[in-house]
Protein backbone atom coordinates (compact mmCIF):
# COMPACT_ATOMS: atom_id res chain seq x y z
CA UNK A 1 0.00 0.00 0.00
CA UNK A 2 2.72 2.47 0.99
CA UNK A 3 4.82 1.56 -2.01
CA UNK A 4 1.78 1.94 -4.27
CA UNK A 5 1.16 5.50 -3.02
CA UNK A 6 4.82 6.42 -3.41
CA UNK A 7 4.81 4.99 -6.94
CA UNK A 8 1.71 7.04 -7.79
CA UNK A 9 3.49 10.19 -6.61
CA UNK A 10 6.57 9.36 -8.69
CA UNK A 11 4.39 8.81 -11.75
CA UNK A 12 2.56 12.09 -11.06
CA UNK A 13 5.92 13.87 -10.84
CA UNK A 14 6.64 12.47 -14.29
CA UNK A 15 3.40 14.05 -15.51
CA UNK A 16 1.25 10.94 -15.83
CA UNK A 17 -2.39 12.02 -15.72
CA UNK A 18 -3.64 8.51 -15.02
CA UNK A 19 -1.54 8.40 -11.84
CA UNK A 20 -3.14 11.66 -10.71
CA UNK A 21 -6.61 10.30 -11.45
CA UNK A 22 -5.89 7.18 -9.38
CA UNK A 23 -4.45 9.24 -6.56
CA UNK A 24 -7.48 11.53 -6.62
CA UNK A 25 -9.92 8.60 -6.48
CA UNK A 26 -8.06 7.12 -3.56
CA UNK A 27 -7.73 10.26 -1.44
CA UNK A 28 -10.40 12.83 -2.37
CA UNK A 29 -12.79 11.82 0.43
CA UNK A 30 -9.97 11.70 2.99
CA UNK A 31 -8.77 15.19 2.04
CA UNK A 32 -12.28 16.62 1.97
CA UNK A 33 -13.06 15.21 5.44
CA UNK A 34 -9.96 16.80 6.96
CA UNK A 35 -10.65 20.16 5.30
CA UNK A 36 -14.32 20.11 6.30
CA UNK A 37 -13.49 19.23 9.90
CA UNK A 38 -11.29 22.33 10.13
CA UNK A 39 -13.37 24.91 8.21
CA UNK A 40 -16.92 23.56 8.75
CA UNK A 41 -18.01 24.83 5.33
CA UNK A 42 -18.58 22.55 2.34
CA UNK A 43 -17.67 25.11 -0.31
CA UNK A 44 -14.49 26.16 1.51
CA UNK A 45 -13.55 22.50 2.03
CA UNK A 46 -14.00 21.82 -1.68
CA UNK A 47 -11.77 24.78 -2.53
CA UNK A 48 -9.14 23.52 -0.12
CA UNK A 49 -9.31 20.05 -1.72
CA UNK A 50 -8.71 21.60 -5.10
CA UNK A 51 -5.74 23.57 -3.77
CA UNK A 52 -4.27 20.53 -2.03
CA UNK A 53 -4.55 18.30 -5.09
CA UNK A 54 -3.03 20.99 -7.27
CA UNK A 55 -0.14 21.37 -4.84
CA UNK A 56 0.36 17.61 -4.59
CA UNK A 57 0.43 17.35 -8.37
CA UNK A 58 2.91 20.21 -8.70
CA UNK A 59 5.10 19.12 -5.79
CA UNK A 60 4.78 15.33 -5.87
CA UNK A 61 8.55 15.05 -6.08
CA UNK A 62 8.87 16.69 -2.64
CA UNK A 63 7.39 13.71 -0.82
CA UNK A 64 10.02 12.06 1.37
CA UNK A 65 9.11 8.51 2.52
CA UNK A 66 11.59 8.78 5.41
CA UNK A 67 9.41 11.48 7.01
CA UNK A 68 6.19 9.46 7.06
CA UNK A 69 3.49 7.87 4.95
CA UNK A 70 1.87 9.49 1.94
CA UNK A 71 -1.42 9.57 3.82
CA UNK A 72 0.18 11.43 6.73
CA UNK A 73 1.92 13.82 4.31
CA UNK A 74 -1.31 14.78 2.57
CA UNK A 75 -3.19 14.88 5.88
CA UNK A 76 -0.73 17.44 7.27
CA UNK A 77 -0.76 19.38 4.01
CA UNK A 78 -4.58 19.49 3.99
CA UNK A 79 -4.83 20.55 7.61
CA UNK A 80 -2.24 23.29 7.03
CA UNK A 81 -4.12 24.63 4.01
CA UNK A 82 -7.40 24.60 5.92
CA UNK A 83 -5.86 26.47 8.85
CA UNK A 84 -4.29 28.94 6.41
CA UNK A 85 -7.75 29.49 4.93
CA UNK A 86 -9.18 30.21 8.38
CA UNK A 87 -6.34 32.62 9.12
CA UNK A 88 -7.08 34.53 5.96
CA UNK A 89 -10.71 34.82 6.96
CA UNK A 90 -10.10 36.00 10.51
CA UNK A 91 -9.11 39.38 11.76
CA UNK A 92 -9.49 42.82 10.27
CA UNK A 93 -5.79 43.33 9.72
CA UNK A 94 -5.36 40.07 7.85
CA UNK A 95 -8.33 40.79 5.60
CA UNK A 96 -7.14 44.33 4.94
CA UNK A 97 -3.63 43.15 4.05
CA UNK A 98 -5.01 40.66 1.57
CA UNK A 99 -7.68 42.96 0.10
CA UNK A 100 -5.38 45.93 -0.39
CA UNK A 101 -2.79 44.04 -2.38
CA UNK A 102 -5.10 41.73 -4.31
CA UNK A 103 -8.13 43.75 -5.34
CA UNK A 104 -8.29 46.48 -7.90
CA UNK A 105 -10.96 49.13 -7.53
CA UNK A 106 -12.79 50.87 -10.37
CA UNK A 107 -13.57 54.14 -8.59
CA UNK A 108 -11.02 56.92 -8.20
CA UNK A 109 -11.95 57.52 -4.56
CA UNK A 110 -11.53 53.87 -3.71
CA UNK A 111 -8.21 53.79 -5.56
CA UNK A 112 -6.88 56.70 -3.49
CA UNK A 113 -8.03 55.08 -0.24
CA UNK A 114 -6.48 51.73 -1.20
CA UNK A 115 -3.25 53.47 -2.15
CA UNK A 116 -3.13 55.22 1.22
CA UNK A 117 -3.85 51.95 3.03
CA UNK A 118 -1.13 50.16 1.07
CA UNK A 119 1.42 52.89 1.86
CA UNK A 120 0.41 52.73 5.52
CA UNK A 121 0.85 48.96 5.63
CA UNK A 122 4.16 49.04 3.77
CA UNK A 123 5.40 51.67 6.19
CA UNK A 124 4.16 49.65 9.18
CA UNK A 125 5.76 46.46 7.85
CA UNK A 126 9.07 48.26 7.38
CA UNK A 127 9.16 48.93 11.15
CA UNK A 128 9.09 45.23 11.97
CA UNK A 129 12.21 43.13 12.47
CA UNK A 130 13.30 41.48 9.22
CA UNK A 131 12.32 37.96 10.35
CA UNK A 132 8.77 39.14 11.13
CA UNK A 133 8.50 41.01 7.82
CA UNK A 134 9.60 37.96 5.83
CA UNK A 135 7.35 35.54 7.68
CA UNK A 136 4.25 37.74 7.38
CA UNK A 137 4.92 38.57 3.74
CA UNK A 138 5.42 34.96 2.67
CA UNK A 139 2.47 33.68 4.67
CA UNK A 140 -0.16 36.27 3.77
CA UNK A 141 0.94 37.43 0.33
CA UNK A 142 2.65 34.39 -1.17
CA UNK A 143 0.51 31.85 0.71
CA UNK A 144 3.45 29.81 2.02
CA UNK A 145 2.85 27.49 4.92
CA UNK A 146 4.81 28.04 8.10
CA UNK A 147 6.81 24.90 7.29
CA UNK A 148 7.67 26.23 3.85
CA UNK A 149 8.88 29.51 5.36
CA UNK A 150 10.98 27.61 7.92
CA UNK A 151 12.51 25.51 5.15
CA UNK A 152 13.15 28.49 2.89
CA UNK A 153 15.02 30.44 5.58
CA UNK A 154 16.48 27.39 7.36
CA UNK A 155 14.79 28.42 10.63
CA UNK A 156 13.04 26.26 13.24
CA UNK A 157 9.29 26.03 12.73
CA UNK A 158 8.67 27.43 16.21
CA UNK A 159 10.72 30.53 15.36
CA UNK A 160 8.66 31.12 12.23
CA UNK A 161 5.40 30.76 14.15
CA UNK A 162 6.66 33.21 16.77
CA UNK A 163 7.76 35.69 14.09
CA UNK A 164 4.30 35.66 12.54
CA UNK A 165 2.50 35.95 15.88
CA UNK A 166 4.72 38.75 17.19
CA UNK A 167 4.79 40.50 13.82
CA UNK A 168 0.99 40.65 13.68
CA UNK A 169 0.88 41.82 17.28
CA UNK A 170 3.42 44.53 16.47
CA UNK A 171 1.39 45.64 13.44
CA UNK A 172 -1.76 45.84 15.55
CA UNK A 173 0.05 48.01 18.09
CA UNK A 174 1.28 50.60 15.61
CA UNK A 175 -0.56 53.85 16.23
CA UNK A 176 -0.81 54.79 12.57
CA UNK A 177 -2.64 51.54 11.80
CA UNK A 178 -4.84 51.82 14.88
CA UNK A 179 -5.90 55.35 13.90
CA UNK A 180 -6.55 54.31 10.30
CA UNK A 181 -8.56 51.19 11.04
CA UNK A 182 -10.29 52.76 14.01
CA UNK A 183 -11.53 55.52 11.74
CA UNK A 184 -13.06 53.21 9.12
CA UNK A 185 -10.55 54.02 6.41
CA UNK A 186 -9.62 57.56 7.32
CA UNK A 187 -13.04 59.21 7.65
CA UNK A 188 -12.23 60.98 10.95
Amino acid sequence: MLEEDHLLLKRMADGQKQAFDSFYEKYHIYIFQIAYKVVSNRSEAEDICHDVFLEIYQKAIQYNPERGSVKAWIGVKTRSRAIDRLRKKSGLLTNKLEDILMNASPSADQYVIERMEKELLVNAMSRLPKEQQQAIYHMYFEHFTQKEIAFRYNRPLGSVKSSIRYGLQNLRKQKSLLRWYGSSGGDK
